[in-house]
């Protein structure tokens, strides 16, 4: 059988979930903005907390500014971009995500689950030294969420009998068993395991499921990088560009874009027969 005509990166008529579109390390608004530049629809969701003391959350205000930007973006390739809001928090609230841009938008082809939190609230530190709270905490934004989102959009795409592509977001935590990272890298792996088994038990929809793993992308927030900076003290001692010396082949950490370009990727025809895998992100570093 001859493969399909692929049409490259025209994502002209698809629609696509970008969950997780205003974190601070701007992995969502480059991907929203590749996708919508690209001819998306691109609905943009995120969870919305003013209180300001929940690193898994945004406040209304810089969800707001993201999408007008994403907003104007689409406008401009001749598309369109929605928001949703996640205001309230809960199991729930992925399902119900994937319903209101069905709804909305009329179908579901792109769904990528970019949502995610470190820190010590969420698990980061030895494992000895880690509460139950925290590490039910990554557990539940790192592993459960992006479960949830990523079944729900299949089962969108199934009911629909629409043929898409899946991508969750993965951390290098992932690669090599580390101290301080047990719990992220735990939670995270674990997703890894079950895109790669949702990947054979949708593959005959046409539904494709894959993974990213970036390294280190560099803020735009303008407050660094604080994960990283605790991990380079942790490993020799020294600043976060000593690190980057020490351990990335290409000497430098990556941009958010960098990493959304392969998200891009995934999402596009161009990766019509790539599924089940976890893409590394990392400048050639081992670890």
């Amino acid at each position: 059988m001859a493969p399909p005509e692929r049409a490259g990166r025209d994502l002209s008529g698809k629609v696509a979930l970008v969950s997780g579109v205003a974190r601070a390390h701007g992995l969502g608004r480059v991907t929203a903005l590749r996708l919508a530049r690209a001819g998306a629809t691109v609905i943009g969701a995120e969870l919305v907390d003013d209180a300001g003391d929940d690193t898994a959350t945004v406040t209304r205000a810089d969800f707001d500014r993201v999408m007008a930007e994403i907003t104007a973006a689409a406008t401009a390739a001749g598309t369109s971009a929605m928001a949703i809001p996640q205001l309230q928090h809960g199991p729930q609230i992925w399902g119900e995500l994937v319903t209101a841009t069905v709804e909305q938008a009329g179908r579901l082809d792109i769904c990528c689950s970019l949502n995610g939190v470190t820190g010590p609230a969420a698990g980061d530190g030895l494992l000895l030294d880690v509460t139950a709270s925290a590490w039910q905490r990554a557990v539940d934004i790192n592993l459960t969420a992006g479960f949830l989102l990523v079944t729900a959009a299949a089962r969108a795409m199934i009911a629909g009998g629409w043929a898409g592509s899946i991508v969750q977001l993965s951390t290098s935590a992932t690669r090599t068993a580390k101290p301080y990272a047990g719990a992220v890298g735990a939670t995270r792996r674990a997703l890894e395991f079950l895109i790669e088994t949702l990947a054979q038990e949708v593959g005959e929809y046409g539904i494709r499921c894959n993974a990213v793993a970036p390294l280190g992308i560099a803020s735009t927030s303008g407050h660094g990088n604080p994960g990283l900076e605790r991990l380079a003290a942790r490993e020799g001692g020294g600043d976060v560009d000593d690190w980057i010396r020490r351990t990335v082949p290409l000497g430098r950490l990556q941009d958010a874009d960098e990493t959304a370009a392969c998200i891009e990727f995934l999402c596009s025809d161009e990766a019509s027969f790539v599924s089940g895998v976890t893409l590394p992100v990392m400048g050639g570093a081992n670890r």
